[in-house]
């Protein structure tokens, strides 16, 4: 945290807890509402009934008990006020209420609601104390787990059971963020280590070439020219690495600026341009593909294409094969577009199809063979593409061995045609032709 955020926090004036502040408004909303009610009963109590008493004093006897029967007449009425009578006591013993004149009832009334208020709204606050700890009981366990995420452990989760509301809701947001977030910062963790393993195995190829150049000092030209080839590809092939690396950052970060791309046509042309590396090794690679155009970035679609391609030969059999489809699934107007990449191969366990995507994870471990050695980052990068795009990417080991992997983009947007033609207005891309049937590209 920066200093000068860490003075503000500190600088903060303090204030009453959440807990005591929900409890203070409780009570006193409680208590305001009783006040208005007391002043509407005390009200209607001092202007609407007429008060009389003019009954006579009278003993009956009912059951063994004494009565009392009389009227307050008002003042108004003109009657004479009655007198209180000293030694008036209930049926029970207890001492009887004598009222006198209209104040007394008015008086009685005012004090006995206003101990009531007091006490209820006592009853209330101790209430709202208990209430609100409840309800900011959850809040609390967030907090737990926002204070230890700071310090860099996400495995902690708030977990919060009960019925489904707001603060549920937002524990499970919260779980959901913290479980990404603890995804990421692993992936990062390992893509860091990979990466310093990737780049340093070369480095430490060359010093150990130029080493034992230095040391030697019977070189023949036949020697030295070996020596700077060596060094020329381990070179290469570390500024390979690197721009292979900035290539998948820059897609982490990058926004989609997109228009209408022919996905069939992009196929085509990246099973073309792998048709030497497959001829080399006996690899059949057919294309099948529909006219089918997709709302998105060509640059990024076109590396999409040419690194499954790539992938799927170099990962291959000699003598294997390599089948690509385009096509659409659903409806014509809202269905989805879905490249699908068949390749044969050995077989692949499922645990290692999951961490394919991952940076700079090889099937086949990190030993180099042949000079088509991959670096780890193709699917990785396909992966990053087909998040741009909003496509899902799926892999699927065969059970004859090799691999599927199938990138399924979602329908355009209804304005995909008219962004397009804005976009196609003012670029100086030349328009690809485009044709009507689907096509079957055979690789020569």
């Amino acid at each position: 945290m920066p200093r000068s955020d860490a003075a503000g926090l500190l600088s903060r004036p303090n204030r009453l807890t959440v807990r005591m502040r929900l409890t203070l408004t409780y009570a006193l909303l409680f208590a305001v509402a009783g006040s208005i009610m007391l002043a509407l009963i005390y009200a209607f109590m001092r202007y609407v009934p007429t008060y009389a008493i003019t009954a006579v004093r009278a003993d009956a006897a009912m059951d063994g008990a004494t009565w009392l029967q009389a009227t307050v007449p008002t003042e108004a009425a003109g009657a004479a006020t009655y007198q209180p009578v000293e030694g008036l006591t209930s049926a029970n013993g207890a001492a009887a209420l004598v009222v006198s004149d209209q104040s007394d009832i008015l008086n009685t009334l005012l004090v006995w609601s206003l101990i009531v208020l007091v006490v209820l709204a006592a009853a209330s606050a101790w209430g709202g104390w208990i209430l609100s700890g409840r309800l900011l009981r959850p809040l609390h366990e967030i907090n737990v787990a926002a204070q230890r995420a700071a310090t860099g452990s996400f495995d902690h989760r708030v977990a919060l059971a009960g019925p489904r509301d707001e603060i549920t809701d937002l524990s499970d947001t919260f779980d959901h963020m913290l479980e990404r977030l603890d995804r990421s910062f692993r992936a990062h963790q390992r893509f860091a280590a990979n990466a310093s393993h990737e780049l340093r195995t070369p480095l430490a190829t060359t010093q150990a070439m130029l080493d034992v150049a230095a040391t030697s000092d019977d070189l023949d030209e036949q020697t030295v020219r070996g020596l700077i080839a060596r060094l020329r590809e381990t070179n290469t092939r570390s500024i390979q690495t690197v721009e292979a690396v900035l290539d998948l950052a820059d897609l982490e970060h990058s926004e989609l600026r997109g228009e209408n791309v022919a996905l069939g046509e992009l196929a085509s042309e990246a099973c073309v341009a792998a048709a030497s590396a497959a001829r080399a090794r006996g690899i059949d690679c057919t294309a099948e593909v529909q006219d089918l155009a997709v709302w998105g970035d060509e640059a990024m679609l076109h590396q999409l294409c040419g690194n499954l391609l790539q992938n799927a030969v170099r990962h291959n059999v000699d003598g294997g094969f390599v089948r690509v489809s385009v096509r659409r699934s659903g409806g014509p107007a809202g269905g989805t577009v879905v490249l699908r990449v068949e390749n044969s191969g050995e077989s692949i366990p499922a645990d290692v199809v999951a961490r394919l995507t991952e940076p700079f994870y090889r099937a086949g471990g990190r030993v180099a063979r042949g000079p088509e050695r991959s670096r780890g980052l193709g699917l990785a990068i396909v992966e990053s593409i087909a998040e741009v795009h909003g496509a899902a990417l799926e892999l699927t080991a065969r059970s004859e061995g090799g691999l599927v992997v199938t990138v399924t983009f979602p329908p355009r947007r209804p304005d995909a045609d008219a962004a397009s033609s804005t976009q196609r207005a003012v670029t100086t891309r030349s328009p690809r032709a485009h044709t009507k049937k689907p096509a079957r590209v055979n690789a020569p």
